[in-house]
């Protein structure tokens, strides 16, 4: 594991060191709160393939706000 050190500026911006960037890209991530401690988890490659899941299909967008808060709490917890 390797560990930075980044600092919060005025603003509430955390700026990420250039090897990282380099690993994981822009974002977009999680940030969760876990005990004492903020995570970032990268979502972009494990959303991907979650793309089109609704096509073809008839659902309310109140079917698939719920289905999408499943499947984002299932991610999240197999991150943790």
């Amino acid at each position: 594991m390797k560990v930075e050190i980044v600092k919060v500026d005025k603003n509430g911006r955390i700026y990420l060191p250039a090897s990282l960037r380099k690993k994981f890209g822009n974002g977009p991530f999680y940030i969760v709160e876990r005990d004492n401690e903020i995570v970032l988890i990268p979502i972009r490659k494990k959303i991907e393939k979650y793309y089109g899941i609704f096509r073809g299909k008839n659902l309310s967008a109140e079917e698939m706000d719920k289905i999408i808060e499943e499947e984002t709490e299932k991610l999240l917890r197999e991150e943790l």
